[in-house]
């Protein structure tokens, strides 16, 4: 089929096929998704301008948090705190990357390695992460105890919302909250300050900014990863919208019937995403989205 704006022939069965699985893995680790998408269009479909890329591959990633955000709410599996405070410094940091990338990052030669320069950066931070867990002590961490009684809670039967997240304290200093049972405690201005600069960067690739958020979240804040998913794609919907809108109205146009047919296989993946993240292993959860960036910026090197 032909799509006229974005100028290239694509297989329908080829798009949807992708969309699954950029929907797929968006909503199970809650990122890779928006580079998932910007991988398909630029090596899988052919794009070639990378300012139409980018707002195409962020209006992918907006899909998933459409159908998947609800499923873990219903799970009691979402800090809406954590999501407002990165949604909010996103905005900001959206117009300003999407605005700057749009002048200085318009060729693809220029595109692609600094693409892979960050994505083999964050698969070495998760690739270090598991490696010194490895050599930990015996004593579990505090992260660790609480996925664990989640999980053996579902194992059970028992149900989400009984070891799930709860709001305990928000003060301008300090939010507490619980999940399995741990309290985990931050401070606001954080996760407020880091949303502004992952947006820069994000609405200057078009990409979602998972990416960044999950390691941060993970690594630095040191919450499990069965409730990072559902609040990074809430938080990443709010800076990602504010981007897409830049684009378009410093010109770019959008090919919605490419959109349109990459969004049907997303749809069906963001699915099915949420479902099968409670059945796997937080180490399993790291090791897929390690590889999956370890694998794109290979490619994007040229290996």
């Amino acid at each position: 089929m032909y799509f006229e704006i974005a100028d290239i022939t694509a297989s329908i069965p080829v798009l949807l096929l992708w969309g699954l699985v950029v929907g797929l893995v968006y909503s199970t680790v809650g990122a890779a998704g928006g580079i998932l998408a910007s991988f398909g269009l630029i090596t899988i479909i052919g794009l070639q301008d990378p300012n139409l890329i980018k707002p195409m591959a962020q209006s992918l990633t907006l899909i998933t948090p459409l159908i998947a955000v609800p499923l873990y709410m219903k799970q009691c599996r979402v800090v809406y705190t954590v999501s407002v405070l990165l949604g909010v410094g996103g905005i900001a940091g959206a117009v300003i990357g999407s605005t700057l990338s749009s002048m200085w990052l318009s060729d693809m030669s220029l595109f692609k390695p600094v693409f892979a320069v960050l994505v083999f950066f964050i698969a070495g931070q998760m690739a270090w992460q598991l490696f010194r867990k490895s050599n930990d002590s015996e004593e579990m961490t505090h992260t660790m105890r609480a996925s664990e009684c989640f999980e053996r809670h579902i194992k059970k039967g028992g149900v989400e919302c009984d070891v799930g997240v709860k709001r305990l304290l928000v003060t301008p200093k300090n939010v507490v909250i619980e999940f399995g049972n741990q309290e985990f405690h931050f401070n606001p201005i954080l996760p407020f300050l880091v949303g502004m600069g992952v947006a820069v960067l994000s609405s200057a690739l078009g990409v979602g900014g998972g990416f960044l958020l999950v390691p941060f979240m993970s690594m630095v804040m040191k919450l499990p990863m069965h409730i990072i998913a559902g609040t990074s794609a809430l938080a990443i919907s709010i800076h990602s919208m504010t981007s897409i809108a830049n684009y378009v109205r410093i010109g770019v146009d959008l090919d919605y019937w490419l959109l349109g047919i990459l969004a049907i296989g997303i749809v069906v993946g963001s699915v099915v995403g949420p479902i099968v993240s409670r059945w796997i292993p937080e180490k399993g959860l790291r090791v897929l989205l390690m590889i999956i960036l370890f694998l794109i910026g290979l490619k994007y090197i040229g290996l």
